[in-house]
């Protein structure tokens, strides 16, 4: 491993740790650049020789120490997907990792803080439940005028009405059909508007993760 890929990597905005396999599934801290600590709420601690899930014991429910095995006996590299770390029961770090093999034992991982993305996430899920209530809503309120109007139809055809009950039930007719445009216009103006803002969000989010997956390390 030379200084100047360690030189690269102090440098890098993206975290980076190279860890040193002790054994299966053991892995020791090796080097952990600048971004990585800040990234993750460690810059005070003094990581060399620890072993990963001495540092982070919950490490091994992100999938990251069975991806550093998995990189280390094939030497084919691999993404670990956005997962969460919990550190406390209200500090949850997402990261997406990329594990490549280095000489010898060393295994070294690039990571991102994937925070935004996880609140992209959410947000989506959360317009995606709006949208669907709204959905129902509408849904339930059309079938309703539907379903009056079609039985005032089924009136006419089946008896005799006087015309005063013809024009009252015409108007009750162009009321619900009122409605109905209405409710029509409604949703579509909420589906263009959560269309709109999940477009955004997805932009965002792919402008920020683009290079990610390609990153040489």
């Amino acid at each position: 491993m030379t200084q100047e890929l360690l030189n690269y990597y102090d440098n890098s905005p993206l975290g980076v740790a190279i860890y040193r396999r002790k054994s299966e599934r053991q892995f020791e801290f090796y080097y952990y650049n600048k971004a990585g600590r800040k990234m993750d709420g460690a810059m005070d601690v003094a990581y060399k020789g620890k072993m990963i899930d001495e540092l982070y014991p919950n490490v091994n429910e992100m999938g990251l120490v069975d991806a550093l095995e998995e990189v280390y006996q094939t030497g084919v590299s691999q993404v670990v997907p956005l997962k969460g770390y919990k550190m406390s029961k209200s500090d949850i770090l997402y990261r997406t990792n990329r594990v490549q093999k280095l000489k010898d034992e060393y295994v070294v991982s690039v990571y991102s803080d994937e925070s935004d993305t996880f609140s992209y996430i959410r947000q989506i899920e959360k317009d995606n439940k709006n949208l669907n209530n709204a959905l129902d809503f509408i849904s339930h309120h059309l079938r309703g005028n539907l379903s009056t109007s079609l039985g005032i139809l089924e009136l006419f055809r089946a008896t005799e009405v006087s015309p005063e009950e013809k024009n009252f039930l015409m108007d009750v007719v162009k009321k619900n059909l009122e409605n109905i445009d209405s409710k029509i216009h409604h949703l579509v103006d909420v589906l263009y508007k959560e269309v709109k803002h999940d477009e955004k969000l997805l932009k965002k989010y792919s402008s920020e993760t683009q290079d990610f997956k390609d990153i040489k390390v």
